[in-house]
């Protein structure tokens, strides 16, 4: 069977001339429905291709995916993190309410919770599990803390630091405590990830255009013949370029839906252990499959991506085919 479908014009047999609008309509319908089933011809060639180019793409959309849940679990961790403050021990509790009271108010500090030396050790006798040794001490040696949760806009390190530092300088204060070499390593290995993840999807975007790059070079030269006769008798390189536009544009539809299935099934068989995981740090977090938009994303990245590397090696390889 043909490859390039014959223009048939039928414009003198109708009563009215179809206009080029339709015209150009009509036949790229044509060209679209008909490289659809060619693709059947070679199913198992076909398949091949899209394997690979699902493949391609399905590595950098899971790690897009997992980066931006991971971002999304430092935001919770983020929002959860608390500093302690700890107040000397000639304080009072009263003076250590008031100064609890003064905190919160600040616009930096969501929350400013006071708890007293007597309640601190209670705590710590139920969390620890030692209450038969903490009951012989004589005296308490735990002192009355203010545990801090600071605002939305405060969860940044350097706005931790500067507020740690501010409440350091309170002559009540013996000691402000607050982990920022974590915050810090969570941050830098995300913005490590986000880096490594669009570098890998640059390259594997131009592997997708050189895979769909070499396969329409194949078909071109399998067809060299059928493409010299068309150009001898007027075909334009618009005519000849279309049949493979589409077949990419397919090539790449059936990828991305391949790609899709392997992230789903993937997402699926991770989701149970991640799950107890995320249980034993106490945390709701539950990794999350593509949505419709992260879908609709890929699917056009992948047909475009397709498109065009078809389009680039059909318009280099039909200019060194001319007739002699």
């Amino acid at each position: 069977m043909a490859f390039f479908k014959p223009r048939i014009t039928l414009s003198a047999s109708r009563s009215q001339p179809e206009s080029s609008s339709k015209r150009w309509l009509r036949e790229h319908q044509e060209v679209l429905i008909s490289s659809f089933w060619k693709l059947w011809h070679t199913p198992l060639a076909n398949l091949l291709t899209w394997l690979t180019l699902a493949i391609a793409l399905a590595l950098p959309a899971a790690l897009l995916l997992l980066l931006s849940q991971a971002q999304h679990l430092g935001q919770q961790v983020n929002q959860s993190s608390h500093i302690s403050v700890f107040l000397m021990p000639y304080v009072s509790q009263e003076e250590g309410q008031m100064i609890s009271q003064q905190l919160a108010s600040r616009p930096d500090i969501a929350e400013a919770n006071y708890i007293s030396a007597s309640q601190a050790l209670v705590n710590f006798k139920v969390s620890s599990g030692l209450e038969d040794i903490l009951a012989s001490l004589t005296d308490n040696p735990l002192p009355a803390t203010i545990l801090i949760k600071p605002t939305n806009a405060s969860l940044e390190p350097n706005a931790m630091g500067q507020l740690a530092q501010k409440l350091r300088q309170r002559e009540q204060v013996d000691l402000v405590l607050v982990d920022m070499a974590w915050l810090d390593r969570l941050q830098a290995l995300l913005a490590t990830g986000e880096r490594f993840t669009y570098s890998l999807a640059v390259l594997l975007a131009l592997g997708v255009l050189l895979v769909v790059g070499n396969t329409v070079r194949l078909q071109i030269e399998s067809r060299k013949q059928e493409i010299l006769v068309i150009k001898l008798v007027g075909g334009t390189d618009a005519y000849l370029r279309r049949p493979f536009l589409y077949a990419g544009f397919w090539a790449g539809l059936f990828a991305a839906i391949i790609a899709w299935v392997i992230l789903q099934l993937g997402t699926s068989y991770l989701q149970p252990s991640l799950l107890l995981l995320a249980q034993s740090y106490q945390s709701d977090w539950q990794l999350q499959g593509l949505d419709w938009l992260q879908s609709l994303m890929l699917l056009v990245t992948s047909c475009l991506l397709s498109v065009l590397g078809s389009s680039l090696t059909v318009g280099r390889q039909l200019r060194l085919i001319e007739p002699k």
